[in-house]
């Protein structure tokens, strides 16, 4: 039987860093195929500079994202769902679902 203990530990882990302002959305426009800092931030109005490029580190330090740098001529850097952060497609529609079904929750 499963411990709600150790279940509740994993929901606010996981909570605890795609809850972090700007994370879900940011990995959300990444699994919709933004893959380049500009394209990400285009897809989130209002997101500074500042805090993209932390929820990026974020993302990537939990092994969610992976930065990719292509050495060019001219070097690029793309940002690509791992399996983990493909994985979480599921729960981010859930909650996108919901927020839409709930729209005066948490606004």
């Amino acid at each position: 039987m499963p411990d709600v203990h150790d279940d509740c530990q994993a929901v606010h882990r996981v909570l605890g860093l795609l809850g972090r302002a700007w994370a879900g959305a940011v990995l959300w426009a990444i699994l919709d195929g933004a893959d380049r800092f500009t394209a990400i931030r285009e897809d989130l109005p209002g997101v500074s500079d500042a805090v993209l490029t932390a929820r990026l580190r974020d993302l990537c330090a939990h092994g969610l994202v992976e930065r990719v740098v292509d050495p060019g001529p001219p070097t690029s850097v793309r940002y690509v769902a791992t399996p983990a952060g493909r994985d979480a497609r599921r729960l981010l529609r859930s909650l996108r679902d919901y927020a839409r079904r709930h729209p005066d929750v948490g606004g």
